[in-house]
């Protein structure tokens, strides 16, 4: 066995180049010496002297053939330890051809001089040496993580595999395979009969779903993981439900879609989370629409405001992989920018440019863009916690509006091709602060966009799951704390998306907007929010007996629906998948910027009343029903006083 140590691939130099130089000197000597093996086998005679002439004349073309039909039909690009059946069709396509390449040279030349019978031992012998000797270095290299594994076994969990179709078999065999995911895999679950008994990837089914908790109890497992990257939400949901009374742990491998991105593999399981039971189905690979994107932003200058942000960091990783020529993170808090600069600098180097700016600093502004020449801009910068907002209503007019305001009138002096506003559902019949602003931004994004050669859109959507400061967040800190979980309102709904989704659809929405319109994510069925705080504590491993859910009320300017459309606003479908949009709407910049400056003078005077007035004349805002901040005459907030 010692002499087999230098086939384990942990043994092999680590330069890929010199991998493959030391497999093409593998196949040669495995060919070499097939060659010589079909002569003895064809003479019945281990005497060299009556065959070595014929195999000195035929070993080198016939090495030279067989190395040259494996490289153009890729099989020296192949891993020997990931050796499998694809693999296996590939190297006997390969061995195949170039048999039958050398079969009629041997008819067109008989004065080759090489039996008919020699040729095809050869080949029969090369496939059988190459096939063996990959599945070899295949098993050591398994036998090498076995033994990892087993050397950990001792904090290693015993996982129970919930379905056993081909998602299940790729699950095991890489979670088997990966001493990282210190998980030993002990069986599997499955609700098809027929599979009950039978071995996938060489562990055995065990039972159905329903079963979960008495087949743990007789192997001893700790947690269940979900194997179905494909499965919807509401599929997702229904499995849950059916284990949430096991009293195991919970855990799923990726969605295919985060496996298609490329930020995890297949054997990074990790906890389910909330967005993987609520919320509609991922849209937003529609091919068609990804390559107009592509070719939007693809070496280009880019700037995005609010670069680290939620939303804005997100649209920087993304726009990262479309090889932006240059990637300007506009910024106001140092912390965020910090971090967003550190994460893609490795990917990007010098073409991710931090800016410390506020937006509300036209002259600091301008001379970014002066210096970077965006051609395309991503404004996702904005105050946008509706409660904050509404006691700083002088503030959100300066950041969402004044901001906005900056941002259009410096793209549109520097000749920025593309602009695109992130906007929200709280801009549809605005009942809070916050939305009117956003609504206002709009505006000024509409009524600009009749009058430069910027091509000009808003992307409106609700929220998005994991955002900071989010509903998620503080359910998760109140569980964490033994409850109670508040919810403001027992029928209170929102619409949720998951933040690489919505960034995804605003990049395509963009690329195919410029005309001043509104485009709207679908963002499927309003979500109940008891409903969520519910399956968050299951999913947390607690009964809502353990933690109770509270009901609190409606805070100042919150909706209990939200909306993604005006009543009077035409949405029709853009052609995109998953993505509507609404006509631009006819609004000239005369009669709205006049109105704009009003607001915006207001709020430096701190003028509390005259912004909301402004803002209910603009927008159509209109404050609810709840009970509202009182603030002083300086537009700050009243501190409460005990009584």
């Amino acid at each position: 066995m010692r002499a087999l140590e230098w086939l384990r691939p942990s043994r092999w130099p680590s330069a890929p180049n010199h991998r493959r130089v030391l497999r093409d000197l593998a196949d040669a000597s495995l060919i070499a010496v097939s060659l010589a093996a079909a002569y003895v086998v064809r003479f019945e005679s281990f005497a060299v002297d009556r065959w070595l002439s014929g195999w000195s004349t035929m070993v080198v073309p016939m090495v030279a053939l067989r190395l040259g039909t494996a490289r153009l039909l890729g099989v020296h690009l192949a891993s020997w330890r990931l050796f499998g059946v694809r693999e296996a069709e590939r190297l006997a396509l390969s061995v195949g051809a170039a048999s039958l390449i050398m079969l009629m040279a041997r008819l067109m030349w008989p004065a080759l001089g090489v039996p008919l019978g020699v040729l095809g031992l050869e080949g029969l012998f090369t496939m059988g040496a190459s096939w063996g000797v990959r599945t070899l270095v295949r098993a050591l290299d398994e036998a090498e993580s076995r033994a990892q594994i087993h050397a950990a076994a001792a904090t290693r969990k015993r996982a129970l595999l919930v379905g056993a179709d081909r998602d299940g078999q790729l699950a095991a065999e890489a979670l088997r395979a990966s001493p990282a995911a210190a998980l030993e895999v002990v069986g599997f679950l499955d609700d098809a009969p027929a599979r009950t008994g039978q071995r996938i990837a060489g562990v055995p089914v065990l039972g159905r779903i329903d079963e979960a908790a008495a087949v743990a109890r007789r192997t001893g497992a700790e947690l269940l993981v979900l194997t179905m990257p494909s499965a919807t939400r509401a599929q997702r949901r229904e499995v849950v439900e059916r284990c949430r009374d096991t009293g195991l742990a919970l855990r799923t491998v990726p969605a295919y879609w985060e496996l298609v991105d490329g930020a995890v593999e297949v054997a990074a399981v990790r906890s389910i989370r909330i967005e993987d039971l609520l919320g509609r189905e991922v849209v937003g690979k529609n091919p068609a629409a990804l390559a107009a994107a592509l070719a939007a932003y693809r070496g280009r200058r880019i700037l995005v405001t609010g670069a680290g942000g939620s939303i804005g960091s997100e649209l920087c990783r993304q726009l990262a992989k479309l090889e932006p020529a240059a990637l300007v993170l506009l910024e106001y808090s140092e912390n965020n920018l910090f971090d967003i600069e550190a994460e893609l600098r490795p990917q990007l180097g010098g073409r991710a440019v931090p800016a410390l700016v506020d937006i509300r600093d036209a002259e600091a502004v301008g001379r970014i863009f002066a210096k970077h020449q965006p051609e395309v801009v991503f404004h996702a910068a904005a105050y946008k916690h509706v409660p904050m907002m509404e006691l700083h209503p002088c503030d959100a007019v300066a950041n969402n509006v004044g901001g906005t305001r900056t941002i259009v009138e410096a793209a549109q002096h520097h000749g920025v091709g593309r602009f695109v506003m992130v906007s929200t559902d709280k801009a549809v019949n605005p009942t809070n602060v916050m939305g009117a602003t956003k609504r206002a931004g709009e505006m000024i994004v509409q009524s600009r966009a009749r009058t430069g050669a910027t091509k000009m859109c808003c992307v409106r959507f609700g929220n998005v799951l994991g955002s900071r400061g989010s509903v998620l967040h503080t359910f998760q800190k109140q569980i964490e704390r033994g409850g109670p979980v508040t919810v403001t309102h027992p029928d209170i709904t929102r619409y949720f998306m998951t933040i690489p989704e919505a960034v995804r659809l605003v990049l395509q929405a963009g690329a195919a907007g410029g005309q001043g319109e509104v485009f709207l994510l679908d963002m499927g069925e309003p979500v109940r929010i008891a409903d969520m705080a519910a399956h968050m504590i299951r999913l947390a491993g607690r009964r809502e007996d353990e933690v109770a859910i509270e009901f609190c009320g409606l805070r100042p300017g919150e909706k209990l629906h939200e909306e993604l459309a005006h009543n009077g606003e035409d949405v029709v479908p853009s052609g995109m998948d998953g993505i509507n949009v609404v006509a631009p709407e006819l609004l000239d910049a005369p009669t709205i910027l006049p109105w704009v400056a009003r607001l915006e003078r207001a709020a430096r005077q701190r003028d509390v009343g005259a912004v909301r007035q402004l803002l209910a004349l603009g927008t159509g805002y209109r404050r609810e029903a709840a009970p509202q901040v009182e603030l002083d005459g300086e537009g700050i907030p009243e501190i409460a006083k005990a009584s």
